[in-house]
């Protein structure tokens, strides 16, 4: 909004200079972000909020400085003095998009130049000068901040204006000569026959006035903020009035905008006006706000006189009622946005000088809020898997619906069903990602291309799946991958890699005091993973993950070679289950123990887990703990055998132990094995 400082000077005895009143209204939540100074003038270009319609005006700005400088308010003064003749009939179809339209006939003008005062005052505030009627309605949407339109009266059938919606009428040229396509929700102005004018947003070709005007029809009204916007939108039209029309203009401003209007051109270019005609179907009842005075000083954290709360409130404008504690204020008309107690607050606050209140920490206790549950888990789930060499990685929860294709999982996988994003970046993130791996193995085909060997990540994170309600399930899971690099030759143990990751998920179900864990051979655990060398998961004999070798196929569609290794936990909130809530010390053994060693021949199929679960299966107190330490397949052995050798402690929590005993028992564990596991020992 450009203002001028002399024309504001109408309005209000200014007593400071330009370059200071635009730092006071600056501060004051009026931001000049430029004053351009001539040689009898300066020119304010000042930053107005959405929240301010009313001060998109000269009048209205002056307000403001007469409140902030506490000098008083000249406001403006209308007389008519002569009036012929009834007003123009006007005829409002749509109320609720038109609550007001007032309307004067002028009679006999004279179109030609304005005068230079006037041309002056527009082409300082960036309007050019066109004719004197034109110019006389857009001095006054300068001025008073109500858009006007002037109709050549003789263009108009039947000499009357009826608002209402488009009808009939598919298409309407504009003052700028473009042809608008309409569509049924925008508002028109019509006369007997024909739209006129697209309401609150720019007049018609088809009534333009022109130097050949005898007579015109002045316009001023208040429309529907809601449905300027969206005809301008959809016009993709703006222009100076739709924009003030889009904020709100003060509905009691309309007919203080018509009389001035039809003074001005009176003087300027002759002519009679007659009666106006003042259509106002809508209702604008007074809103009243209660406000607390030790409110007032609680929130800005000053103590102001009441004498200053009042008078800063007349002078913006505001109506007053009440003594005391509290006090009733009634906004204007052309200050919708006060509503609340808040805003009568921060209208003081503004005025006082926010640059006054002395800067002041508020006095409250603090105290942490408990972690969550499921905080405390994540977190060590975290500085477990960094204990054990695991980087974590954070990758965005987005996704390419191509991804998935490279795991080979098939169609009817219920992580297919994605959640589409409706404006992605880039096709490569248009999805809600519904698996950690395809991210997972990404980081390490980027990390191999560039030279690293071993790789060990994790992530724990969201996947999102569909499901019945308004919002997508949205499961927090774990997923690690570990790449083994080339061992040195210094160390000769060779083992997979599938076993670092397995002791690095064993460490995490120690640290978490997880006893009933199991790893179960599966081969059909999923398409991307080894049928041969996979795994599921089981915590208290409920399935919570898997883990094994990467599938060949889906390695080489990520670029990756070596040994490649992958586990997911479904849902971290089932391990939170199954973590103890307390934890049961005992005293250390008494007793010693006594340890066997047991080395059986079985055949491929037998797994490690179902040798262990048969040892411990057999009803005794006096076994320990059963560990396995060496796995041999090779010479001798026949081809679809291997050996497995086991270390079986023996320990009783009440005496020593006899070799006897022992033996007996152990006996008995091997030829259980032997009768059920078809085991034999090795010699």
């Amino acid at each position: 909004m450009k203002a001028s400082y002399n024309w504001l000077k109408d309005f209000v005895d200014i007593n400071v200079p330009p370059r200071e009143l635009a730092h006071i209204l600056t501060m004051a939540g009026f931001e000049v972000e430029a004053v351009e100074e001539t040689e009898d003038d300066a020119i304010f270009d000042i930053g107005i909020t959405p929240n301010r319609p009313d001060c998109l005006s000269i009048r209205g700005i002056a307000r403001e400085i007469s409140a902030i400088l506490g000098v008083p308010f000249k406001d403006i003064s209308v007389a008519i003095d002569k009036e012929e003749g009834e007003g123009p009939v006007v005829i409002i179809n749509n109320p609720e998009l038109c609550p007001r339209y007032s309307s004067r006939i002028v009679y006999g003008v004279k179109p030609g130049p304005s005068p230079d005062w006037l041309s002056k005052r527009l082409e300082s505030c960036g309007i050019r000068s066109t004719s004197n009627i034109v110019d006389v309605t857009n001095y006054l949407l300068l001025e008073i901040g109500q858009p006007m339109h002037a109709f050549d009266l003789d263009k108009l059938a039947g000499k009357k204006i009826v608002v209402g919606e488009v009808g009939k009428a598919d298409t309407f040229t504009t003052l700028d000569d473009e042809e608008r396509r309409l569509s049924s929700n925008m508002l028109l102005i019509w006369d007997a026959e024909k739209p006129v004018a697209i309401a609150g947003v720019m007049g018609g070709q088809n009534t333009e006035v022109s130097s050949g005007t005898v007579n015109i029809l002045l316009e001023s009204a208040y429309f529907n903020p809601s449905s300027v916007r969206r005809t301008s939108k959809s016009l993709n039209l703006s222009s100076e009035s739709s924009y003030r029309f889009e904020r709100g203009v003060d509905p009691e401003a309309v007919t203080i905008a018509l009389d001035r209007a039809a003074q001005m051109i009176v003087e300027i270019a002759g002519g009679i006006t007659t009666k106006i005609t003042d259509a106002c179907p809508g209702h604008y009842g007074p809103r009243t706000i209660t406000v607390a005075l030790n409110k007032i000083s609680s929130v800005i954290g000053v103590d102001l006189e009441e004498f200053f709360i009042k008078k800063s409130l007349l002078n913006l404008g505001f109506k007053i009622e009440g003594e005391g504690e509290t006090i009733t204020v009634t906004p204007p008309t052309f200050r919708n946005d006060v509503e609340r107690d808040v805003d009568i607050i921060e209208e003081l606050a503004r005025l006082y000088g926010y640059d006054k209140i002395p800067a002041t920490l508020p006095v409250m206790q603090m105290s942490p809020a408990p972690e969550h549950k499921t905080q405390q888990l994540i977190k060590t789930l975290k500085d477990s898997m960094v204990k054990s060499g695991f980087s974590e990685v954070i990758n965005f929860s987005f996704m390419s619906p191509e991804s998935l294709d490279k795991l080979n999982l098939p169609l009817n996988d219920r992580r297919r069903n994605f959640i589409y994003i409706k404006n992605p970046l880039r096709k490569e993130d248009s999805v809600m990602r519904t698996t950690l791996v395809p991210a997972l193995l990404s980081n390490v085909s980027m990390n191999l291309n560039r030279g690293e060997k071993r790789l060990a990540f994790f992530e724990i994170s969201n996947v999102f799946l569909p499901s019945t309600r308004k919002l997508p399930d949205e499961t927090t899971q774990m997923a690690a991958v570990y790449h083994k690099g080339p061992t040195p030759s210094i160390w000769h143990s060779k083992h997979a890699g599938f076993y670092d990751l397995k002791g690095a998920l064993e460490n995490v179900f120690a640290t978490l005091n997880l006893s009933d864990i199991s790893f179960v051979k599966d081969a059909a655990i999923g398409p991307y993973l080894h049928p041969g060398k996979s795994c599921a998961i089981f915590i208290h004999n409920e399935k919570a993950g898997h883990m094994g070798v990467l599938h060949p196929l889906v390695a080489e569609a990520y670029d990756i070679n070596g040994d490649i290794t992958v586990a997911e936990i479904y849902d971290i909130t089932k391990i939170l289950k199954a973590v103890p809530t307390k934890t049961t010390y005992v005293s250390l053994p008494r007793y010693p123990y006594i340890e066997r060693d047991a080395a059986l021949v079985v055949h491929d199929d037998v797994t490690v887990s179902a040798v262990k679960e048969e040892i411990l299966s057999i009803e005794s107190d006096i076994i320990e703990s059963v560990d396995l330490f060496d796995i041999y397949k090779g010479k001798p052995m026949p081809i679809d055998k291997k050996s497995l050798a086991f270390s079986i402690r023996y320990r009783s929590a009440s005496r020593t132990l006899t070799d006897n005993e022992v033996d007996k028992l152990h006996s008995e564990i091997i030829s259980r094995l032997q009768r059920n596991l078809g085991a034999e020992l090795r010699t």
